[in-house]
């Protein structure tokens, strides 16, 4: 636009002076505006004032900024701060109307967010800066000009309101400053603005659980146990398949083979049971295995291991505490002498991670210790994968599932699935089963359901990610069904038509996966003529049906808009 004219503006002149700012000086200013023929203007809200300097004129001519030849103002804030909004009717509106109370003003909003963007910061919404225009009696609009979004509708509108604002006593001047007098042709009206689309939904994960889970299944250690520990007489329950994810010592113990990424590792020790009963080895007096007088399904045989008399039974249940749940319970009582017999215990039994606990409590770094028992429980996952996911090690229950036996670990079922829990430790028939059918989930489904109940982690991405989600449901699993409805909206795309969301939509309330419902029907409303063109729409019925048809969009207000835009002005491009 090289004939239209510029002019260089200075604000916040009111900090000047202040030692916290290096602020431009007037001089340099006018300098700046000088070496590129430009007139200069300095403003103030917070002093109301201005001072106004024009090039090749004299500071008398152009003294206020009323001088000026202004047919409209554009006004801008920022959607993404409610200061920037405030500031449109606490200052700029109050000052414009003190110098110019009879120029229009256009209120913009701009910096708004690209719809592809993955972190929407827009704070101000679309109904919140038209209120405002409304209550200021100002002209709206939202312009991007980073995406080219609505840039010369709204330039056209402030032609539009530029002419409409002038009344017909006021004098014509021969070319006002952005040279719009003097046009025959009377304007057209900017057409009916495309209200904004709303962002979609976002879905959210539930918090991990599975520290809990583990913990509780340590203090409820009486269901499934196959480990008695022996600590000054007293005796402690424990599961093999739990100690032996979480410590590679704990394999040695029970004779399992190591993880591969561990069984090389220089820290690892090799020892027999021999050695244990023969004193050789460090916190380990004695083991031996024993069968519970009760020949029942419900008892198995357990192995008892004495724990050397210098352990105490506080310190070796806070070190069971740290395997099960990936931290040891701590609290403001423990002493400083219970923290060294847990660090003594923690090179004891070759746990070099509750050692560095330990030491953070030591050194006022308690706060470093979550992230450290979720990346325990994070590995621990992964050896539980490796070890016994699906393998006859140690497992105590089997399922038939489409003519396949999978091998699992009641411990881990119950501690982490409700309907596990009540399967086996209820008054059902599978209870007292070692096989049990499964007739209403795929092998890839179930297999990823009980990769996810032993690790906090399911194949979703590689698997059937709908039928992961309705087991999940079936399983009472909250947050498998939250991970499953994430990966689906991130895989639909709706250009594609063999993709059907409206039958997504039916599944997703079937399972009661809310969020992802929720998803759909905002995606169906904001693609509305779209999908009702699709064969599928006429699945859409009740509540459904009225959801998506009161927001869908563009709504049907702005189509009557356009559709009496074009009535009275025609086309674009039709002559006026």
């Amino acid at each position: 636009m090289p004939t239209t004219p510029i002019i260089l503006v200075a604000t916040k002149i009111d900090l000047r002076g202040s030692p916290l700012h290096r602020c431009v000086t007037f001089d340099e200013g006018l300098k700046m505006a000088q070496k590129h023929n430009l007139p200069y203007i300095e403003t103030s809200a917070l002093l109301h004032a201005s001072r106004v300097k024009c090039q090749g004129q004299a500071p008398a001519a152009c003294s206020g900024l009323p001088t000026l030849e202004v047919d409209v103002f554009h006004l801008y804030f920022s959607v993404q701060s409610r200061t920037s909004l405030a500031n449109v009717e606490t200052r700029w509106v109050p000052e414009i109307r003190h110098a110019m109370p009879d120029i229009p003003i256009l209120l913009v909003a701009t910096n708004i967010d690209p719809p592809w963007s993955p972190d929407c910061t827009r704070v101000v919404t679309y109904e919140e800066g038209l209120k405002m225009a409304q209550k200021l009696n100002l002209e709206y609009t939202e312009m991007t000009g980073q995406l080219n979004s609505n840039l010369k509708e709204c330039f056209q509108k402030a032609v539009y309101i530029a002419d409409k604002g002038r009344t017909p006593n006021m004098p014509k001047k021969k070319k006002g400053f952005f040279g719009f007098r003097g046009r025959k042709p009377k304007p057209r009206p900017p057409e009916p603005e495309v209200p904004p689309v709303d962002e979609a939904p976002r879905i959210e994960i539930q918090t991990s659980t599975i520290a809990d889970n583990f913990g509780k299944a340590l203090e409820q250690s009486s269901a499934f146990s196959d480990v008695v520990f022996i600590v000054e007489g007293k005796s402690i329950l424990a599961h093999k398949v739990v100690l032996c994810s979480a410590s590679n010592f704990f394999c040695h113990v029970f004779g399992l083979d190591l993880p591969q990424d561990t069984a090389s590792h220089p820290s690892v020790m090799n020892f027999t049971w021999e050695d244990i009963n023969q004193g050789k080895i460090t916190g380990l007096a004695g083991i031996r295995d024993e069968v519970t007088p009760d020949s029942s399904l419900l008892e198995t045989a357990k192995t008892k291991v004495t724990i050397s008399a210098d352990i105490t039974y506080k310190t070796f249940r806070q070190v069971l505490e740290f395997l099960y749940s990936g931290l040891p319970s701590l609290t403001d009582e423990t002493t400083t002498e219970d923290l060294v017999a847990l660090q003594k215990a923690s090179n004891t039994f070759s746990l070099p991670m509750l050692d560095s606990i330990v030491k953070n409590l030591q050194n006022d770094g308690k706060f470093l210790n979550p992230s450290i028992g979720t990346y325990l429980n994070d590995q621990t996952g992964q050896r539980t994968k490796w070890l016994f996911l699906n393998k006859q090690t140690l497992s105590d229950i089997r399922f038939k599932v489409e003519d396949t036996t999978v091998y699992a670990h009641k411990v881990m079922l119950t501690s982490r699935c409700e309907v596990m829990n009540g399967m086996f430790t209820g008054d059902f028939t599978e209870s007292s089963q070692d096989e049990i059918r499964i007739e209403d989930v795929s092998l890839e489904c179930f297999l990823a359901l009980l990769e996810y109940l032993y690790t906090d982690h399911a194949p979703i991405e590689e698997g059937d990610a709908v039928g992961i989600l309705v087991a999940a449901d079936r399983y009472g699993q909250d947050r498998l069904r939250n991970l499953c409805e994430l990966y689906i909206t991130k895989g639909v795309d709706v250009t594609e038509e063999h993709v059907d969301v409206i039958g997504l939509l039916h599944t997703a309330q079937m399972c009661n996966a809310s969020q992802l419902a929720q998803w759909c029907l905002d995606l169906i409303s904001r693609n509305f003529v779209a999908f009702q063109q699709r064969a599928e729409f006429k699945k859409l019925e009740g509540e459904n049906l009225k959801y998506v048809t009161e927001n869908r969009w563009p709504p049907a207000s702005y189509l009557k808009k356009v559709e009496k835009y074009k009535a009275q002005w025609g086309k674009k491009g039709d002559k006026v």
